[in-house]
C-alpha cells in the first residue's frame, strides 16, 4: 500500500475505433501507435512501470456550440505485467459507474500523466476504497494486522478509515428466520449437545444435593453467607458455582441481605435486618427464600430480594419453567426481536412469555431444544444488553471503534486488567478492574453481529509481550478462555471474541523502541504503508521529489532502507503553496535534520536540506 506508482491517462481507440471492450475483456492495454510501428510515445512508455494505474479514457466536447470539454473515463486498472515496452497485462477494476464523465477536464494525448484534477481525486478515492477492501479481507481472516511504514504515510488515517467502514451500520439478519433455522436444524442427539446437557445436569444435581428446596427454611449463616472465602455456601453457588447454568451477578453482596464482611470480621446486614441479631436475621432470610423457592411466591419475595436474584433462584430450581435469564432488559430486548409486546409485564411474566415462545418453537419444528440452548442462541446472535435496531424485520448492526496509543510505560495493568485504588467512605480500597482491551471485548461479546475495531497507535512503543501477557494466545484462539493474572468477580477467565479486530500502527523509522518478537509477529499480518506521490498536489511534487532523492544511496546510511525511513506524502499535502512552505520549514526540515543527527542521513544531506 502506498508507493511511488503513477497514474496515467491512456487512450481507448485505435484509428477511430473504440477498443475499450477488447482491452477490458482481454485484461490488456497497449499503445496503438507502437503496435503499428510508430514509437512517438516511446520515452513516455519507458516511464510506465508494473503497479502503475492506467485510466482508460476519451476526451471530447459537448453542450451548446461544444463549449464544454470533458473526459469520459471508461476503465481504471493496475499494470500487473509488462508484456512489451508498449503492451501491458492489466487488472481492470470493476465499477458500475463507468463510463463516467468529468466535465472541464481534457486529455488529448494517447498517453500522459494524470494531473491534479477531479479525475485524479476520483482515482485516489477509488484506490483508497480498494485498499480498504483488501485490508478488511486480511483483517477478517487474521483478526489483527499492523500497518507499518515511515512517518507521514497515513497509517493512522488508514486504520481509522478501515475501522469506520467495518463498524458502520449493516443489515445482517432476520431474527425470526435465524431462530427458525436454529430450531429446524437443531440435533438433540449431537455429541456436544449431549455432553453439555450432562455437565449441566450434574452441576445442578450437586447444588440440589447440598441445598434441597425442602431444607431451605433451615439454612444456617455458615451455609448461606458469601464473603468468608469458602466456596461451598448457598450464595457462592448462586453467583459463581452455577454460572454455567446462567449468569447472575448481584453488583454487591448486600443483595443477599446478609453476608460476611472480612473488613469488619462480622456478619453485615442491611435494611430491616440491621435491627436483628445474626441468627434472627438469618431466619428471616431463610423464610423469604422458602417463599420464593418452595411456594414460588415471587410477590412476597420481591419485598425482600431483587428481581434478578429471584429469577436466578427459580430457573435454578425449576429449569423447565423459567428460562435462564435474569436481567429485565435482556428479556425485553429478546422479546422485541420477534415483535412480542412487553408492556405491563413484570419480570416473571417476561420470563414466562419467553418460555412460552420457546415452547411454541419446539412444537412448531417438532424438536427438543432446551431453554438454556434457546437463550444461548439468542445471546450468541443478538445484542440483548442494549437491544437491536430493527428495520423492516431485519437486524441492523452498528459496531464501534476506539483508538489507544501505546508508550514505553504502558503495561498489562493499563491495557488488560489491573488493580485500582479508590477511596470509599474515607477508606482506601483496592479492586480489580478490566481495562481498555477487555472492556472493549465485552462490548463486542454483547453485540455479536457487529464489528468492533481497536486501533493501537504506535504499537511497537510498548513492551508488547509484557502488555499482552497471556492474551498472545487469545489473539490466535478466539473465543477460547485464558486465565488472567487477576481474578475479577471470582473469575480469572477472559477471552477475545471473533468480532473484535485489532489494527496496530508502527513507525518503521523509530529505532528507539523495541522490535516485535516472533511469537507476536506470527499472530499479526503486516501491511506496508509507504510514501505515495499520487496524493501530493502538483505544486508540491517537486519538493516531494527533492526530499525523496535524499533517501538515495548518496545520502542514506547503509544500514537503513529507504522504505523504512523516507518521510511520507502527508507532509506535502497542502491546500496552497503558502501552506506547503510552512510545512516544509516547520515539519519536513526539522525531521530531516534529526535524521542527520541520528545517522539516518549522512552529513552531505545537510546542504540539500538547507536548499528546501
Amino acid at each position: 500500500m502506498g508507493n511511488n506508482n503513477k497514474y496515467w491517462a491512456v487512450g481507448s481507440s485505435h484509428d477511430g475505433e473504440d477498443v475499450t471492450n477488447f482491452f477490458l475483456k482481454n485484461n490488456v492495454w497497449y499503445d496503438g501507435y507502437a503496435e503499428h510501428g510508430d514509437f512517438k510515445y516511446v520515452n513516455t512508455l519507458k516511464e510506465i512501470n508494473i503497479g502503475d494505474i492506467l485510466v482508460m479514457k476519451s476526451s471530447s466536447t459537448k453542450g451548446p456550440k461544444h463549449s464544454i470539454t470533458f473526459t469520459k473515463v471508461k476503465g481504471i486498472g493496475k499494470i500487473i505485467n509488462k508484456i512489451a515496452d508498449h503492451k501491458f497485462e492489466m487488472l481492470w477494476y470493476k465499477n458500475e459507474e463507468f463510463p463516467k464523465d468529468f466535465d472541464y477536464v481534457s486529455y488529448r494525448k494517447t498517453i500522459e500523466p494524470l494531473r491534479n484534477d477531479n479525475i485524479n481525486k476520483y482515482v485516489n478515492s477509488l484506490m483508497s476504497e480498494l485498499n480498504n477492501e483488501e485490508l478488511i479481507k486480511v483483517l477478517k481472516y487474521k483478526k489483527q494486522i499492523i500497518l507499518q511504514g515511515p512517518p507521514g504515510t497515513g497509517k493512522t488515517y488508514t486504520a481509522k478509515s478501515v475501522a469506520k467502514e467495518m463498524t458502520d451500520f449493516e443489515t445482517v439478519s432476520n431474527p425470526t428466520q435465524l431462530l427458525n433455522d436454529f430450531y429446524k436444524n437443531f440435533n438433540p442427539t449431537d455429541k456436544e449437545v449431549l455432553k453439555d446437557r450432562q455437565e449441566r445436569s450434574e452441576l445442578r444435581a450437586r447444588f440440589l444435593s447440598k441445598f434441597p428446596k425442602d431444607e431451605i427454611k433451615n439454612l444456617s449463616l455458615e451455609n448461606y453467607c458469601i464473603g468468608t472465602g469458602e466456596r461451598d455456601n448457598f450464595c457462592w453457588w448462586i453467583e459463581l458455582g452455577l454460572k454455567p447454568l446462567g449468569y447472575y451477578f448481584p453488583g454487591s453482596a448486600r443483595s443477599y441481605r446478609i453476608y460476611w464482611s472480612k473488613k469488619n470480621e462480622t456478619y453485615s446486614k442491611n435494611g430491616s435486618l440491621k435491627e436483628l441479631n445474626d441468627a434472627e436475621a438469618m431466619k428471616v432470610v431463610a423464610k423469604f427464600l422458602d417463599k420464593v423457592i418452595v411456594e414460588k411466591d415471587y410477590k412476597s419475595g420481591e419485598e425482600f430480594f431483587g428481581p434478578s436474584f429471584i429469577l436466578k433462584l427459580l430457573n435454578t430450581y425449576y429449569p423447565d419453567e423459567y428460562v435462564p435469564v435474569n436481567a429485565i432488559n435482556y428479556m425485553k430486548n429478546a422479546l422485541s426481536l420477534f415483535s412480542i409486546k412487553t408492556e405491563n409485564l413484570d419480570f416473571i411474566d417476561l420470563n414466562k412469555t419467553l418460555m412460552s415462545f420457546h415452547q411454541q418453537k419446539n412444537k412448531e419444528f417438532n424438536t427438543e431444544v432446551e431453554p438454556h440452548e434457546f437463550m444461548r442462541f439468542l445471546v450468541d446472535n443478538f445484542n440483548l444488553k442494549e437491544g437491536e435496531k430493527i428495520n423492516e424485520n431485519q437486524v441492523v448492526a452498528k459496531g464501534a471503534y476506539e483508538l489507544v496509543q501505546f508508550h514505553p510505560a504502558y503495561s498489562y495493568e493499563d491495557f488488560v486488567r489491573g488493580i485500582e485504588a479508590e477511596v470509599i467512605d474515607g477508606t482506601p480500597t483496592f479492586s480489580v478492574k478490566n481495562k481498555t482491551l477487555i472492556e472493549f471485548a465485552e462490548r463486542a461479546i454483547d453485540n455479536p453481529k457487529a464489528n468492533f475495531v481497536l486501533i493501537i497507535d504506535e504499537i511497537n512503543r510498548a513492551n508488547l509481550p509484557a502488555v499482552l501477557g497471556e492474551l498472545i494466545y487469545a489473539l490466535e484462539y478466539r473465543d477460547k478462555p485464558v486465565n488472567s493474572l487477576y481474578e475479577l468477580e471470582g473469575e480469572r477467565s477472559i477471552k477475545l471474541p471473533n468480532n473484535l479486530f485489532i489494527i496496530g500502527t508502527m513507525n518503521t523509522a523509530d529505532r528507539s523502541v523495541g522490535h516485535i518478537d516472533y511469537a507476536i509477529r506470527r499472530r499479526f499480518s503486516f501491511v506496508d504503508v509507504l510514501p505515495n506521490e499520487m496524493h501530493v498536489p502538483d505544486f508540491a511534487k517537486e519538493k516531494f521529489q527533492s526530499v525523496s532523492d535524499l533517501f538515495s544511496k548518496d545520502f542514506l546510511a547503509s544500514d537503513f532502507k529507504k522504505q523504512d525511513v523516507q518521510i511520507g506524502h502527508s507532509y506535502f499535502m497542502a491546500d496552497n503553496k503558502e501552506e506547503l512552505e510552512i510545512k516544509i520549514k516547520f515539519e519536513v526540515v526539522p525531521i530531516l535534520k534529526e535524521y542527520v543527527k541520528d545517522g539516518v542521513l549522512n552529513e552531505k544531506a545537510t546542504e540539500e536540506i538547507n536548499k528546501l
